[in-house]
């Protein structure tokens, strides 16, 4: 799958949600998360623990050098064996755990999640998922990401174009 990406530190999330929310986003749950990233050659892989949730596996790869949104390709596998996360772990070693306490809202195509990164702060991330292969298609999810990001505009702190697992090694 394919997606187009938005990332920043913020401010004033209760308000953020406010905002998304009288802009027609509506509530769809509040998860915490647990990501176990491992170490890869290539692009990211990382075992995504949801409370209530089956565990999922989940790779990808991503263009972080765009400043007008990050677009990344990802495959997500659903997890039965808990003891994958142990074989990964001893097999190709962990990079880093990110925890996070996740408010995810949805408006058409687009996740937004407003997240609490346990060592890093608060954020906001805007996942505008694809559901067209074709140029109009991309040029609406360009459109809807760039919509999104004028909502967001006045309690970005700073854009972030890197992965938590990225800002938690940097320390």
């Amino acid at each position: 799958m394919r997606n187009l990406e938005f990332k920043a530190e913020v401010r004033e999330q209760e308000e953020l949600q406010k905002t998304f929310v009288e802009n027609g986003a509506r509530y769809v749950a509040t998860l915490d998360q647990r990501d176990t990233y491992f170490n890869v050659v290539e692009g990211r892989l990382k075992l995504r623990e949801t409370d209530g949730k089956k565990p999922e596996l989940i790779f990808y790869r991503r263009d972080e050098t765009s400043s007008s949104g990050m677009e990344s390709n990802y495959s997500i596998f659903p997890v039965e064996d808990p003891s994958l996360k142990e074989f990964l772990s001893g097999s190709l070693g962990v990079k880093v755990v990110v925890e996070k306490k996740r408010l995810l809202l949805m408006l058409r195509n687009a996740r937004i999640h407003l997240d609490e990164v346990v060592g890093l702060g608060r954020f906001l991330e805007f996942e505008v998922v694809s559901t067209e292969e074709t140029e109009a298609g991309r040029k609406a999810d360009a459109a809807l990401l760039e919509r999104l990001k004028g909502y967001a505009g006045p309690f970005v702190v700073r854009e972030i174009n890197q992965s938590y697992s990225d800002l938690m090694l940097k320390g």
